[in-house]
């Protein structure tokens, strides 16, 4: 079981996000709902605590300030920031640094529990490699070299799903593997039916569709900036290379 924290300053949405938590089959459970960041930095500084969603505006202490000052007495805690629209490019600069992910305002069912399952997930997998890691060095290396391809591509899909909204090459990807890159080529056309780049620019323009359906409002040079790709209209071709329409005739009803 993991311990949760929640941290956000409007009563309503506090109480909506500790009912969906509370109603997920998920081992997780919420310790604490504080309105401050001081509060959680308090509570965080005297109890063992998994996971932290803050809202990223908070009075006293903000929420990268308060994620900032968290690290520092739980380097593991995993943070899951809460914000609205108007601090969109605000939140993807700080997915880029220390946070596992966002939830955008008003928080919904569907989009909690994608971003709570990952984190789980991601949770259970540092068990088990630190397990790994506490075996005697003879084992824990035969288990490394051991494990398979599939694997790896299972490790790869989740560090890319945690990461696009960076703009990340497959050196980049290679490197944080310990691997190289033509490895990282092979293992994506061999699991994946498709290259590196084709996988990458999927999970992007997806996440594209998703952001469109919830935030209409937003606009075609908000959502190339949000998620990396610098020119909008690179974004804008890619787009309709992989949905077949462009990012307005999409927001249009024409799919």
């Amino acid at each position: 079981m993991y311990t949760a924290i929640i941290a956000e300053d409007s009563k309503p949405i506090l109480r909506n996000i500790e009912a969906l938590m509370q109603s997920m089959e998920l081992p997780v459970h919420i310790a604490a709902t504080v309105s401050n960041g001081l509060e959680a930095l308090e509570y965080i500084k005297t109890h063992p605590v998994d996971i932290l969603l803050t809202d990223i505006r908070m009075p006293k202490l903000d929420g990268l300030a308060l994620i900032g000052q968290c690290r520092q007495v739980n380097p593991k805690l995993k943070a899951v920031l809460i914000s609205g629209y108007s601090d969109f490019e605000y939140t993807r600069k700080a997915l880029n640094l220390q946070v596992f992910d966002y939830l955008l305002k008003p928080v919904e069912r569907g989009q909690l529990a994608e971003v709570m399952e990952r984190l789980v997930a991601h949770l259970q997998e540092q068990q088990q490699q630190g397990s790994a890691e506490a075996l005697p060095d003879g084992i824990a290396e035969l288990r490394q070299r051991k494990k398979s391809g599939e694997e790896l591509f299972g490790q790869l899909e989740q560090y890319l799903q945690q990461h696009k909204y960076s703009q990340l090459s497959i050196t980049d990807v290679a490197l944080k593997f310990h691997v190289s890159p033509s490895y990282v080529s092979r293992i994506f056309k061999k699991y994946s039916h498709q290259t590196f780049v084709h996988y990458t620019m999927q999970l992007k323009i997806a996440e594209a569709c998703r952001l469109i359906a919830e935030r209409p409002e937003l606009k075609v040079k908000e959502l190339s900036e949000v998620l990396s790709f610098g020119d909008q209209h690179y974004f804008s071709k890619v787009f309709k290379e992989y949905t077949g329409v462009s990012p307005t005739e999409y927001k249009g009803g024409e799919r």
